[in-house]
């Protein structure tokens, strides 16, 4: 019986012999006063309620006499009133009690009355809790008609939705969770598809003397909405087809809420918006083809940022960066970024075009630098064009890239290394946390590969291959503590007197790697003491964390442990040992970290922190 009638008409023939109703709060009825209403106020009224400590609760917050007696003025309340309330207490808490599944209480008061001071006294004898005997949810409408052609999504829908529902045989029945397990299941149709589905009709038949409940609903999908066009407005120096680009769905889809959602966050992710707001008016008669309206805001064409920070791994620095959206009149975003600092120095353009089908975006960027690390000064240079794609969960950028290194050892002055390479190369990172920002649960996974040909003055240049992975795992352990893991394995593939560009060997040690020692210090070294890089690395790190003071649950502290290293190869790996304490700031920008650290193999300590400051 799928037809609306048949539906109707049986609901309409059932027997409700209860249909409890909510926890209003409803408002006292104040009498006419009478004369032998007096004024009380050298009367003292108490209240005490005897009931299981939950019921109890209900009963102080939603019972009339309760509420009367709370309030400061109640000795102003006339007498002939607060008698009408206790004789109406026992009704109204059997009334609250059915909310809560309980159809056979019972309720009494007592009084004691000694001249100044007036106990009442209310008894509940709850009794058992009524509990769902049966429970039967049916369909009508295009879902119905769908499934039972054997439509295969539709028939997933219904199963989806019976599934969903939360009062099957055997829970206790409540008002709240009566109206919860509706709610849930018109969520997930209008979510599906179905944005305007409704109840046909809804029926909980409760036997009091059984304490039992049998519920029978009948669901109208109403028609399933499809997307029609698109429509986009607040654009300036974005082109609507850039917006488009971004859609995960096309004209005829089913319109459903995630697909939406998606599409939101991937705008906003695009970084050419302040805002977003995507709305859709469901109308039946454009079920067929329903129109979408993107309402953006765009950001502002030209941006400038002033930054000033300071590091332990580099020490203080002052970093200006520009962001045009349009730049020379082309749907390509330029950045530029200068950064000064007392041992790092860096300048770079990237380009990057606006949204294109797939969803993909085109990059072109340049960038040169000098760096002083571990006794070496590392002039650096690069030109890269590729392509990205980014998903919810995956991102995903391949490249080719031209790269020239030049090493100099800064307590000799004589060059270590100039060597160039081109190589193409693959990213590719995968999150699953709970916070995109300040995670506590959940996983990443970074892997990054390339494959190239080097050019070097001082040794051979050939082909290599590179290979780095870094995992981390969150978790939270209980209720207030919180664990953070991470491995990080590399590899360089060469022959061992190919030459390889500096800026592709590994190095360890500072913040984010092995604390305890100095920046990139650990690692093989030169004749000087100098370390030049490995061809293979791994770190591990446990940390376990948590909050300091109630009042500041942003404040945590923490204890930890790294080790790890980088070496010629596996064989000739010695892993070094960190470990200490720190503090946790998790400000809405981040966490932002100050550790104090052990070097086991270096026998010293060293603080290590990480903040900055943008205006």
């Amino acid at each position: 019986m799928s037809g609306r009638l048949g539906w109707a008409a049986l609901l309409t023939a059932l027997v409700v012999a209860s249909e409890p109703a909510g926890a209003q709060n409803t408002a006292p009825v104040t009498p006419p006063t009478t004369d032998e209403d007096a004024d009380t106020r050298d009367v003292t009224w108490t209240l005490d309620i005897s009931a299981p400590p939950e019921l109890r609760t209900l009963l102080v917050r939603y019972l009339d006499l309760s509420r009367y007696l709370a309030t400061p003025d109640t000795a102003r309340v006339p007498r002939g009133e607060l008698m009408r309330l206790r004789q109406a207490a026992p009704a109204q808490a059997r009334a609250l009690l059915e909310t809560e599944g309980y159809f056979n209480a019972k309720v009494s008061t007592q009084a004691r009355d000694d001249g100044s001071v007036i106990g009442l006294k209310l008894l509940v004898e709850p009794g058992p809790a009524t509990r769902v005997a049966q429970s039967r949810l049916e369909f009508e409408g295009p879902l119905s008609v769908a499934a039972d052609a054997r439509d295969a999504e539709a028939a997933r829908l219904v199963a989806r939705a019976r599934q969903r529902w939360s009062l099957p045989a055997g829970e206790v029945f409540t008002q709240d969770r009566w109206s919860s397990a509706k709610s849930e299941v018109l969520a997930l149709l209008r979510a599906e598809g179905y944005a305007t589905s409704g109840w046909s009709g809804s029926v909980a038949q409760v036997r009091a003397v059984e304490d039992r409940a049998t519920l029978f609903l009948v669901a109208d999908s109403g028609p399933l909405y499809r997307f029609g066009a698109v429509e986009v407005t607040g654009l300036d120096h974005v082109d609507a087809e850039s917006v488009r680009a971004l859609q995960t769905f096309s004209t005829g889809q089913p319109l459903r809420e995630q697909a939406l959602l998606d599409y939101q966050d991937r705008l906003v992710k695009s970084a050419l918006f302040d805002s977003v707001a995507i709305e859709m008016e469901p109308d039946p008669a454009l079920a067929a083809a329903m129109p979408v309206v993107v309402k953006v805001r765009e950001r502002s064409l030209q941006q400038a940022t002033l930054g000033l920070g300071v590091s332990d791994n580099t020490g203080p620095r002052i970093t200006l960066e520009h962001l045009h959206q349009r730049f020379l009149g082309f749907p390509w975003q330029a950045k530029s970024k200068l950064q000064l600092g007392r041992t790092d120095q860096q300048a770079s353009i990237d380009l990057t075009s606006h949204p294109l089908p797939g969803p993909y975006r085109n990059l072109v960027s340049a960038s040169m630098g000098k760096t002083d690390a571990s006794g070496l000064e590392v002039t650096s240079q690069r030109a890269r064009i590729g392509r990205s794609k980014d998903d919810e969960r995956l991102e995903r950028l391949y490249y080719l890239e031209w790269q020239r290194s030049r090493t100099r050892s800064l307590n000799t002055s004589q060059t270590v290394d100039d060597t160039s390479a081109v190589s193409g190369n693959y990213q590719w990172i995968w999150r699953q946390l709970d916070h995109p920002l300040l995670p506590t649960k959940g996983l990443s996974l970074s892997l990054d590969t390339a494959l190239g040909h080097s050019f070097a003055t001082v040794q051979r240049g050939g082909v290599f291959g590179r290979v780095n992975g870094r995992l981390t795992h969150y978790a939270t352990l209980g209720q207030s503590w919180y664990s953070t893991s991470r491995l990080q394995v590399g590899q360089v593939f060469s022959a061992t007197d190919v030459a390889v560009p500096y800026t592709l060997l590994f190095r360890t040690g500072g913040d984010d790697s092995v604390r305890g020692y100095a920046y990139q210090s650990l690692g093989p070294s030169n004749a000087a003491g100098t370390a030049v890089g490995g061809r293979v690395v791994a770190v591990g790190s446990v940390e376990l964390a948590r909050p300091i003071l109630r009042s500041m649950p942003a404040l945590w502290g923490a204890t930890f442990v790294d080790v790890g290293n980088a070496a010629p190869n596996w064989t000739s790996l010695d892993a070094a040992l960190g470990y200490g304490v720190g503090l946790r700031w998790r400000s809405p920008v981040g966490a932002l970290r100050m550790d104090l650290a052990y070097g086991q193999q270096v026998r010293k300590v060293r603080l290590h922190f990480s903040v900055g400051i943008t205006f």
